[in-house]
């Protein structure tokens, strides 16, 4: 199916033989559009029934050439689950999951992911290359082992461990940078044969639309009132009010008149400071205490789009703490069996605070969706168990496991922090000159993540209030048990 580039912003158009990312006139975010009118006398429900579920079924409106060879791992076609004891306990009747932890590599980020790796890989390319938070460097390695190319990933020391073992194990090239934004400068000047993934590529986000065209096929073409969805960078609710409206314009739903809510965590929601302030584009947040990092994004790059997707569909944007984030990812699980990370099930925390505020009806359709599985986040793990009745023997059967696994890098750290707290800087220093150990200072600050998410060690800020906070490292009472095991030597 033919399809051109044009500016969200100006309108303008561009040359489908490039893939441009932003306008060359005015700066705005380019998009994929498509001939509306020729399709729409030539799909119908009726035909779509027969495919099987996949989000390449929606092939008519995905960037497709006949040069595209698909490159996939299963993405897309995953279940809408009626939520009846969740609803029973927040109280609303028709509240929907769209359960995207099922994907191949637990996140709704396959979408785009396959869609990039099959036109790198009908474009002659042999590397993959992307900067990551965590999702997507895992699921850009899994993509580029499934076509066969290279891939070089560029993430921060505090990327969680669950998706960067993704990553490693599908033989991926780690590149570990100081910040996000110094992995971002990085795929400024890519290398020839690097194909440069990126969240704002409108090819990723072509692919990431796919989940409001399954919702609404889902719900017999009558789409919801709300579609509820986590907000990082902004792209993936944005891409799903594009889905919607590119389904009416080829009659597959009447109308659209599903609002979106985008959800934010209060330690960092610049899209919700900026939709609450009339701004057009993201506000500067005032803290960053967010652990969470898919929904901790200081600058998002798809913020203006996102807005304007919010004010185009009467929409709204609720930021809620992290307490409640961690709450819901209890309840989620606990009521339907989906173990989502915290930024996932941030969408249930929202939709309680929407219905206590009256922003949704409890007669109201809704969609949550429910981006990334559980399992990713170790740190989130420790966190839901804390207070629980099994905190305690867990705790011990991860000691004694710890006992047996630590090695002596790992071993040494513990025995320097017993000593005093420390910088990290200092720690590799003590690390080289006194025992003598040949290790690069990222590998050591990869060590001592490991530590932070096994409870080992733990992080102080050391710095009066006027002064800059630096990081101290400090020995946990978990850690002074395992040091004080007879394995520890």
């Amino acid at each position: 199916m033919g399809f051109r580039f044009s500016c969200v912003r100006c309108g303008r158009h561009f040359d489908n033989r490039k893939n441009p990312t932003r306008c060359p006139s005015c700066g705005g975010q380019a998009l994929i559009e498509y001939d509306y009118d020729q399709l729409s006398s030539t799909i119908s429900r009726e035909e779509l029934v027969k495919t099987p579920p996949s989000m390449w079924k929606y092939s008519f409106l995905i960037p497709l050439t006949k040069d595209d060879s698909v490159v996939s791992l299963g993405e897309g076609g995953t279940f809408l689950q009626k939520a009846e004891r969740l609803g029973e306990e927040l109280g609303i009747k028709n509240v929907y999951l769209k359960n995207e932890t099922v994907n191949p590599t637990g996140s709704f980020l396959d979408r785009g992911v396959s869609l990039e790796a099959t036109k790198a890989k009908s474009m002659g390319y042999r590397i993959l290359k992307c900067a990551s938070r965590g999702n997507l460097g895992a699921s850009v390695a899994a993509y580029a082992a499934k076509a066969g190319l290279n891939c070089r990933i560029y993430t921060t020391l505090g990327v969680e461990l669950g998706k960067l073992y993704q990553a490693v194990v599908c033989g991926a090239e780690i590149n570990f940078v100081k910040t996000y934004d110094d992995a971002l400068k990085v795929l400024e000047n890519p290398y020839e044969g690097e194909y440069i993934i990126s969240v704002t590529n409108p090819f990723f986000l072509e692919g990431i639309k796919t989940t409001g065209y399954e919702v609404c096929e889902q719900l017999c073409w009558s789409p919801p009132e709300f579609f509820i969805v986590p907000v990082g960078e902004g792209g993936h609710l944005s891409m799903i009010w594009k889905a919607l409206r590119e389904l009416s314009y080829v009659g597959l739903i009447d109308d659209v008149h599903s609002r979106m809510l985008g959800v934010q965590a209060k330690s960092c929601s610049p899209i919700v400071e900026a939709f609450r302030k009339n701004l057009d584009k993201p506000a500067k947040p005032k803290d960053f205490g967010m652990t969470f990092h898919d929904i901790a994004v200081r600058q998002p790059m798809l913020g203006e789009l996102c807005l304007k997707a919010l004010r185009e569909s009467n929409g709204y944007a609720l930021a809620v703490s992290e307490n409640k984030i961690l709450e819901a990812t209890r309840l989620l699980a606990k009521c339907e069996g989906i173990f989502a990370e915290p930024a996932a099930a941030s969408t249930i925390a929202a939709l309680k605070v929407a219905l206590e505020d009256g922003i949704i009806e409890r007669s109201d359709k809704v969609v949550c969706i429910i981006t990334g599985a559980g399992l990713k986040d170790p740190a989130a793990v420790k966190s839901l168990i804390k207070h629980s009745a099994t905190e305690a023997p867990i705790a011990l059967m991860l000691a004694s496991s710890l006992d047996n696994r630590l090695g002596r890098t790992k071993r040494l750290i513990l025995k320097i922090l017993q000593r005093h707290p420390s910088h990290g800087y200092l720690l590799w220093k003590t690390l080289t000159q006194e025992f003598g150990l040949t290790i690069t200072l990222p590998s050591m600050y990869q060590h001592l993540q490991e530590l932070l998410a096994a409870g080992l060690v733990a992080v102080a800020n050391e710095g009066g209030p006027s002064e800059r906070k630096k990081k101290v490292y400090v020995l946990t009472k978990k850690g002074e048990t395992i040091l004080s095991s007879e394995f520890v030597t």
